[in-house]
């Protein structure tokens, strides 16, 4: 074999896995950004996990509100978003455990939020292409 056909052969094997690696297809899901403020009772719900779980299936998205009740919604690591379509929506958080008289935490944590917006959620929100402002004000 020619040093010329070697040359050729060598730059095939190691340049085609490049050219393969770029031209498929994803399997990422088209997201949303979603971003909004969770209230309970009129006031901003801090330190709360919010979690959208595609109705349809696929992986959730979820959030941890700051001191104003903001959350922005991430997907997979630093990705954010959630996945285009319907969502069951799960808030929940817990109060600072309660001490007894002497100072000891007594291990019970109570929920903040009412069952039907947690554990047995009946609130769902459509996630649209683009932006996506979703307010969440929930009653007790």
């Amino acid at each position: 074999m020619s040093i010329r056909r070697e040359i050729l052969l060598w730059s095939t094997v190691l340049l085609l896995p490049l050219a393969v690696g770029c031209g498929g297809t994803s399997d990422q899901p088209e997201l949303g950004e979603v971003t909004g403020v969770v209230t309970l009772d009129g006031e901003p719900l801090a330190d709360a996990r919010v979690v959208f779980s595609p109705v349809e299936g696929g992986q959730s998205s979820e959030a941890t509100t700051d001191a104003q009740g903001k959350y922005a919604l991430v997907y997979r690591g630093e990705q954010m978003g959630a996945k285009i379509g319907e969502h069951k929506v799960f808030v929940s958080t817990f109060e600072e455990a309660v001490l007894d008289d002497f100072g000891k935490p007594t291990g019970g944590r109570e929920e903040l939020v009412p069952e039907q917006y947690n554990r047995s959620s009946t609130l769902t929100v459509e996630v649209k292409p683009g932006d996506n402002e979703i307010p969440l004000d929930l009653n007790s």
